[in-house]
């Protein structure tokens, strides 16, 4: 058996510790990322649906009269869209 061989065998077998290394990260990442595009999937398609199907005058969907009456809430659709559902901070 080749060096080659050797090492293909080996990595075919368990997974080396660069993707172990991988998933750790990966997979507390998976849940907010899925979740901020749905949320922007779902924004989107309402109003493209509201923009261009309809024939009524577009109005505010009830949590924006709500954001346009309290200012401070504004604050955390802004934190979701800009820092995601869970931000990362660098462990050093």
């Amino acid at each position: 058996m080749t060096d080659t061989e050797s090492s293909t065998a080996q990595t075919s077998a368990a997974p080396s510790a660069a993707v172990m290394d991988l998933r750790t990260v990966e997979n507390p990442r998976t849940f907010p990322t899925r979740a901020t595009q749905r949320l922007q999937v779902a924004i989107q398609n309402r109003v493209i649906r509201r923009v261009f199907g309809g024939s009524k005058p577009l109005a505010l969907p009830w949590p924006l009269k709500l954001l346009r009456r309290w200012p401070y809430f504004r604050r955390f659709p802004a934190r979701v869209i800009g820092m995601g559902f869970r931000p990362e901070h660098v462990k050093s």
